[in-house]
């Protein structure tokens, strides 16, 4: 399922509708764009509870999948925590593999 998932982020990110770090987020979720938060299961304590409040004032949707050496090693940048997906059709994509 990981697996299945990383490669439809690839998909996005190739399609320029990712963004990685908290403050693209934060920019992402007042802004309306967001459409889904995947972040580290190895997040900081204070990075989740700041991350979980703002998607929820701001009605996004939130995952955790794998961890933030994963996320940099799969795509090629460094350790991150947080990605997300400004996309519906990649979020609806992504979600439906979860369930």
């Amino acid at each position: 399922m990981e697996d299945k998932i990383l490669n439809l982020l690839h998909l996005a990110r190739k399609a320029g509708k990712l963004q990685f770090g908290f403050d693209a987020c934060e920019r992402s979720c007042f802004s309306s764009h967001a459409k889904l938060v995947i972040y580290a299961s190895d997040l900081s304590h204070n990075t989740r509870k700041n991350l979980i409040e703002m998607v929820q004032a701001n009605n996004v949707k939130s995952i955790v999948l794998s961890t933030k050496k994963n996320f940099g090693s799969t795509f090629k940048i460094r350790e991150t925590g947080i990605i997300t997906v400004n996309d519906s059709n990649f979020a609806k994509g992504i979600l439906s593999l979860i369930v």
